[in-house]
């Protein structure tokens, strides 16, 4: 696989910096070079994209496919069988790579349905974005997601627990650090740790171990400290990050995936289950300081929880809008889902960079100009393969 897009405005680098007339030379499914236009080899195969802007792959970081975004996705699992949610999480999946969205992070789902998807993708046995998939999420005994969770209590079970993720070929650990808005109608206070700093530092050095990043569902101070001491590498909705947890992020190397659509829908939607609106309405508020303060301060990813109430596969660009009406800059909120993104999974996506993968989107517009320009998407690469 070779060959050359030509005559495109691109984004290139870390800071998405619009350059003209750029040739970007694609060789075994990487960016092999970033060059003008007037300095191609003449004897390469060259694809004509005068005028289109090309920009790096979109990247949401935390969906699950095997909820269907309606009214209650709890409810709906517990109807179905295990064949059909199965049937279910392939056609969410699938829905993302003509979006633009080249790669989507999983974190949650029962009987690991999620880790079974990827490998079907690295199989080639289905078509669709980058797959990184968590399986079960490492939960105290019933801990927040207990119908996606391996209950774990103590030293032993929590370092079992993880083992048996990295026995099942899983791309990240997922962590319940604290309790939840959404899953239980009973015995969950989202703001109360659950998993202790023991517990976590254990996951923490096991997969680490076996050069894999740690997310952690954590919404109260507690747990989003203990989290960030014991090594997790994202806090995933953090609505009581602080100053002094920004300092302590910074310092360990922690990033933030704040999912901020969800929650805003969770607290305002009447179809919403009671127990949960109620504990949103409490959260929120928080939430939207929090990520107006600090979101400059901070490594920000973004995730949109797609397949939560009320948030489809996909929901990615809902979720930038909803960044971009806190803090309106649409360069850096592009980046949370682009080269911060990239960053926080490890991984050489999320920019027009020589060395990185060949994952990218063409369109006709300037998405800085309007975000909206997302959904007006010409042509999706994914490791130098076309997806119209």
């Amino acid at each position: 696989m070779e060959f050359i897009i030509n005559g495109v405005t691109a984004f290139c680098g870390e800071n998405l910096a619009l350059k003209e007339e750029q040739a970007i030379w694609i060789k075994d499914e990487m960016i092999y070079k970033v060059l003008p236009s007037d300095q191609i080899p003449s004897d390469k195969h060259v694809i004509d994209r005068s005028g289109m802007f090309l920009l790096p792959g979109l990247i949401d970081l935390h969906v699950h496919i095997i909820w269907d975004g309606e009214t209650d996705p709890v409810k709906t699992n517990a109807e179905e069988s295990y064949e059909q949610i199965i049937i279910r999480a392939v056609t969410n999946y699938q829905k993302y790579i003509t979006k633009g969205i080249t790669t989507i992070r999983d974190l949650g789902s029962i009987k690991d349905i999620a880790l079974h998807v990827a490998e079907a993708a690295d199989r080639n046995l289905i078509a669709g974005s980058r797959l990184v998939a968590c399986g079960k999420t490492i939960t105290m005994t019933g801990g927040h997601d207990p119908f996606w969770g391996s209950f774990s209590d103590g030293p032993s079970e929590v370092l079992k627990a993880t083992r048996e993720q990295i026995y099942k070929h899983a791309g990240v650990i997922k962590v319940s650090a604290t309790g939840g808005v959404y899953g239980r109608s009973k015995g969950e206070v989202a703001e109360r740790s659950e998993l202790t700093y023991e517990e976590l530092k254990i996951i923490c050095e096991e997969a680490n171990r076996f050069d894999l990043k740690v997310a952690s569902h954590a919404i109260g101070r507690e747990g989003i400290i203990n989290s960030i001491n014991a090594g997790v590498d994202s806090i995933e909705h953090g609505h009581y990050i602080d100053e002094e947890i920004v300092e302590l992020m910074n310092r360990k190397g922690s990033s933030w995936v704040p999912t901020l659509e969800v929650y805003q829908k969770l607290a305002s939607l009447e179809h919403v289950p009671l127990y949960a609106r109620e504990k949103a309405k409490k959260v929120i508020e928080a939430h939207e300081k929090a990520f107006c303060q600090f979101f400059d301060q901070v490594l920000v990813g973004a995730g949109s929880d797609a397949g939560s109430i009320s948030t489809p596969h996909p929901s990615l660009l809902g979720e930038l809008h909803t960044m971009n009406k806190y803090v309106n800059n649409p360069r850096d909120i592009l980046k949370t889902a682009t080269v911060n993104a990239g960053k926080i999974l490890g991984i050489p996506t999320g920019q027009i960079t020589e060395g990185y993968f060949a994952d990218f989107i063409l369109m006709d517009q300037n998405p800085l100009l309007d975000l909206n320009h997302l959904e007006e998407i010409k042509e999706v690469y994914l490791e130098g393969k076309r997806f119209v």
